[in-house]
């Protein structure tokens, strides 16, 4: 396939050069059916990355800034970004590493989509609607979490900060420099892309009435199964409930949650029933996942708590981290948590999450990390009914999902408000231990004392929340 590939939003590079030599391929490429599928395809294989979703924006970075994992070495590739060290060269290489992966992404996910409307006539109505709404799902999905980690959350308590730029959203696949604009405007071109996303992908199976034989010329070599391993319909309406979270607007994001909630395809586990020590993601919960080539060889020799401190790298929690994260204490709350239970794995030096550790090639979600979950839209509609004094319909979603894992003790009926917020808090950190998402609740919600990384409580604020844009962008696109 060919995958026509630039280094960031803003700096100059020699592909500008190439473009035009290039150029040729690309429109031979879109000639053809299987040449927007291959792009579609090369666009999910570009989350895959190291950088990107396959280990830095998972499980790698973005967990170590939420300081999941025990302290770092100072030898450690990674020990400049847990002590949030950004202008050392390496974590300044590692951060510019992930903002240009995700340009790159978008660049080819940009190209896809204008030849998704100079070419139409190659797709026919239900290709283009399908590969185009996911193709604008994935633009918005990339651009999001670059928002989400270079520039400054917390937007409910501080809509000042709504006229301050954001990151340059990137439409066209061109040779210019794009402006920052207002986080308003935006927001407002995540929100247009989303919602084009969504009416285009009602042709989606798994939203769609229509029977399977309505997709069966267009799905003749499977290329629509698996959607949950695509950026489906309910996978982009998740994405808009986050984007609405991101901005405060909790009663809008409550409500598109609680509508994947009641209509998605994916289903909370019974953790009585369900094989957790095989199935550790929980596959039929997930929204969204990404299937990572070779994942094995990233994560197992990092997910380690075993032998002597050679292994600078390894990744694992400290026994009280997890006992406090999980409450422990409580023999109704933490011991029967599946979470705590079957996915934490305590040995010599720590404790080593075990959900993303590939132990059997055979086993069905061998290979997967996934990037959003169904949990997440109970939580995302827990807080919001707990911040509009709907204090039943919030514990009853927070009751459902504790006891999906396991966990006896209820959330009483009578809680306060106070108190519902904390347990959305404690759910939170005990779901998304490895998926990177703790980190930007954190964030989302400014929160200023975090557990720290000796079984201390640490103080961080913008300077640590916001990570800085790479020089390039910052020579190149004048960024600020």
């Amino acid at each position: 396939m060919c995958l026509v590939l630039v280094l960031g939003a803003g700096c100059e590079n020699d592909w500008l050069d190439e473009q035009s030599s290039n150029q040729l391929t690309a429109e031979e490429q879109f000639e053809t059916i299987d040449g927007f599928k291959d792009a579609l395809i090369g666009s999910y294989i570009g989350l895959t990355a190291e950088e990107l979703y396959g280990k830095d924006l998972s499980w790698n970075i973005v967990d170590l800034l939420s300081q999941q994992y025990a302290a770092l070495p100072v030898q450690a590739q990674y020990a400049g970004i847990q002590q949030f060290q950004y202008e050392t060269l390496r974590s300044a290489g590692q951060i510019e590493a992930s903002w240009s992966g995700a340009y790159n992404t978008i660049a080819n996910v940009n190209l896809a989509l204008e030849m998704t409307e100079k070419n139409r006539s190659v797709l026919g109505d239900i290709n283009y609607r399908l590969i185009r709404g996911e193709l604008l799902g994935l633009r918005v999905f990339l651009h999001f979490d670059m928002m989400r980690l270079f520039n400054a959350g917390n937007l409910e308590n501080r809509p000042e900060l709504f006229q301050e730029y954001a990151i340059p959203y990137v439409t066209t696949f061109d040779k210019e420099i794009k402006p920052q604009l207002s986080f308003s405007e935006t927001f407002e071109m995540m929100e247009a892309d989303l919602q084009e996303s969504l009416s285009l992908l009602e042709e989606d199976p798994v939203f769609s009435e229509q029977s399977d034989n309505y997709y069966a010329e267009v799905n003749r070599d499977g290329f629509y199964n698996f959607r949950e391993q695509r950026m489906n319909y309910f996978a982009v309406k998740a994405l808009l409930a986050r984007v609405l979270q991101w901005q405060g607007d909790q009663e809008a994001a409550g409500t598109v949650a609680q509508e994947i909630i009641d209509d998605s395809f994916a289903m909370l586990i019974d953790s009585d029933s369900h094989p957790v020590s095989t199935d550790r993601i929980l596959y039929q919960e997930v929204l969204f996942m990404i299937d990572v080539e070779g994942l094995i060889d990233d994560i197992n020799p990092l997910l380690r708590a075993e032998g002597d401190n050679a292994n600078y790298d390894a990744l694992y929690y400290t026994s009280n981290y997890v006992n406090e994260t999980f409450e422990t204490e409580n023999v109704n709350v933490g011991v029967p948590d599946v979470r705590f239970n079957t996915l934490m794995q305590t040995q010599a030096r720590g404790v080593v999450n075990l959900k993303l550790f590939q132990n059997n090639m055979r086993a069905e979600n061998y290979n997967q990390i996934p990037l959003i979950k169904l949990p997440e839209m109970y939580y995302i509609a827990a807080e919001a009914y707990a911040k509009s004094n709907m204090l039943d319909q919030a514990v009853e979603l927070l009751n459902t999902v504790r006891s999906s894992r396991g966990i006896i003790e209820q959330i009483p009926s009578d809680a306060s408000q106070e108190d519902v917020l904390l347990e959305v808090y404690k759910e939170y950190h005990k779901e998304f231990l490895g998926e990177g998402q703790w980190f930007y609740y954190l964030k989302r919600n400014g929160i200023a004392e975090i557990p720290g990384v000796f079984d201390n409580t640490i103080t961080i604020d913008d300077q640590e929340y916001v990570l800085p844009y790479p020089d390039n962008e910052v020579e190149f696109g004048n960024r600020n």
